[in-house]
């Protein structure tokens, strides 16, 4: 074998052999850093869950201790307590375990009123990045002790003579009823529900651990697959360096060195050096091509220099036609897609389970072509959608594409998103303000139809000479349907939304409706951002009195 081939092959091994080193390398550190991720996680849910428990039992222990002393600073405490868990106010400094001890105690300072910056603990279970599964167990937790609480108001009200009216609010008054506050905070039932908001939160840590136990043995029984690699890798690796170094010494010393100082004289500028050299294996024929090389040096340095300068000019105006090409490519696609495509992929598909697609169309726009010209109705089109486009941006939305008079816009596509139905929910009310705006100085009568809905999605490249970015699934046809059905200037949203939204958007209950193909279903209309300031504020009230 040629000393060339087979310097080759030893190089050539020794660099699959070091990259498969540090390919395993990095995934044994990717290993580690899953591992931790996973233990990090579990203890943010078990932190969690903790806390929900130790604010229920707060909240039962002030309720009691008010009944038993009618000390109005523990039923302070006790909205302060659902204050901080509903992210009223802020979250203190050591907010877990023993503070509401050292509070009562004397030893820490009550919760301040800052209400900037508070996280609610709901909140805090949405990005602790638990399954959908574990997050509505926590709720089902939390839903029950608010559940409970009620029961505890009544109690307290009752210590200050304030009853239910039958409406759910405390306006009937009458003699403090300290018997009546005892035997609601300790009677069988009080007792059952506070035992029912322990269920569901065991089943959670059950359900985290085990989740976590799952992860970690795959993940250990992987690295220990790494690390078996690693060390197999390693010994190959150095047997072929060693053979490398004993072919090296034997047949390439000595001639290197010759070739070497040649090639310094040549490198000084002695273009007439030679290295003296004869014979018909590598080192014989890299001599003769270095001695053939000084003598054509001289020529081809002239030439060198010149098609230097049509380099840089070439490269130049490729670089300017690159760039054309990635702005024209970004206008059409995503940029996550078209970076993508840039990398070499061709058949780019994906699944998202959770995403939110709505549909806008104009009401009447046939009509309303019939009526004014056709650069009239371009330009409007331009300017609502054109509108729409800047929002969608604004919401970090990827409009999909407009069929005539048809906008289609997504959140959490191709950019996964947790906040993808608030986000759309945003955008859809921005968006029929703005085209409400615009519509009151439009001459002609201006409506649009707004339908929402939420599910799981396919989003892929389509076309091969001029490509297109779209969605397919069941998803798709519902929101379009919900957009047909809607009211002119009505967001008109689905169930599985109104599922999303209910906590913190108002909504108005559309009643049923009949969708081709899905038969009757619930629907909503989206009227606003919910406030609330309104329940905020009577809790102060009553710390003030």
């Amino acid at each position: 074998m040629k000393i060339g081939r087979l310097l080759y092959i030893f190089l050539f091994g020794a660099f699959v052999l070091a990259l498969a080193i540090m390919g395993q390398a990095i995934l044994l550190r990717q290993i580690q850093t899953d591992v931790e991720d996973a233990q990090e996680r579990r203890h943010d849910s078990n932190t969690l869950a903790r806390e929900l428990h130790q604010s229920s039992d707060d909240l039962t222990r002030f309720a009691r201790t008010y009944a038993v002393t009618g000390d109005k600073r523990y039923r302070d405490y006790f909205h302060q307590v659902l204050d901080i868990r509903n992210g009223a106010i802020v979250r203190p400094e050591g907010h877990e375990g023993v503070y509401w001890d050292l509070v009562v105690a004397g030893l820490l300072p009550e919760p301040s009123n800052e209400t900037e910056g508070a996280v609610s603990l709901e909140e805090r279970m949405r990005r602790a990045g638990i399954t959908v599964e574990e997050f509505s167990k926590l709720k089902e937790a939390q839903n029950r002790s608010d559940r409970l609480v009620r029961r505890e108001e009544v109690a307290m009200h009752a210590m200050e003579g304030k009853f239910d009216d039958g409406t759910g609010t405390f306006t009937r008054e009458g003699p403090p009823d300290r018997e009546m506050a005892m035997r609601i905070l300790h009677d069988k039932t009080y007792h059952d529900e506070k035992a029912a908001i322990m269920e569901p939160i065991d089943t959670f840590l059950v359900m985290v651990n085990a989740r976590t136990q799952q992860e970690l043995e795959g993940l250990n029984r992987y690295a220990s697959r790494v690390l078996a690699g690693i060390i197999a890798t390693s010994i190959g690796l150095l047997g072929l360096i060693g053979v490398l170094v004993w072919v090296l010494h034997r047949r390439f010393l000595r001639p290197t060195a010759t070739l070497l100082t040649t090639v310094g004289q040549i490198g000084d500028g002695d273009l007439d050096a030679r290295t003296q050299i004869k014979g018909t294996d590598e080192v014989g024929t890299l001599a003769g091509a270095i001695d053939s090389m000084s003598a054509r040096l001289k020529s081809a340095l002239a030439e060198v220099h010149e098609r230097a300068e049509e380099a840089q000019q070439q490269a130049k105006e490729l670089a300017t036609e690159r760039d054309h090409s990635e702005k024209l490519l970004h206008n059409i696609l995503p940029v996550l897609i078209a970076e993508r495509l840039k990398d070499g992929e061709t058949n780019i598909a994906e699944t998202f389970p959770e995403v939110t697609v709505l549909f806008a169309d104009i009401v009447g726009f046939t009509r309303l072509a019939e009526k004014i010209g056709a650069r009239e109705i371009v330009t409007m089109l331009n300017d609502v959608f054109g509108r729409f486009d800047d929002l969608a941006v604004k919401h970090d939305l990827e409009k999909i594409k407009t069929i005539g008079d048809c906008y289609m816009v997504v959140g959490g596509v191709p950019t996964r998103s947790a906040t993808h139905c608030q986000q759309m929910a945003r955008f859809a009310l921005d968006a029929l303000a703005s085209f409400e705006d615009y519509a009151a100085s439009f001459p002609y009568p201006l409506q649009i139809r707004m339908g929402m809905h939420t599910g799981t999605v396919v989003a892929g490249i389509v076309g091969t000479q001029k490509f297109a970015y779209d969605l397919w699934g069941d998803v798709v046809n519902v929101a379009a349907r919900y957009e047909s059905t809607a009211m002119p200037n009505r967001i008109h949203v689905s169930e599985a939304v109104r599922v999303r939204l209910d906590d913190d958007f108002e909504l108005e209950d559309a009643g049923e409706i009949e969708l081709k193909g899905k038969g009757k279903m619930h629907s909503w209309f989206l009227t606003g951002v919910a406030n609330d300031m309104g329940t905020i504020i009577p809790l102060k009230n009553q710390r003030q009195s």
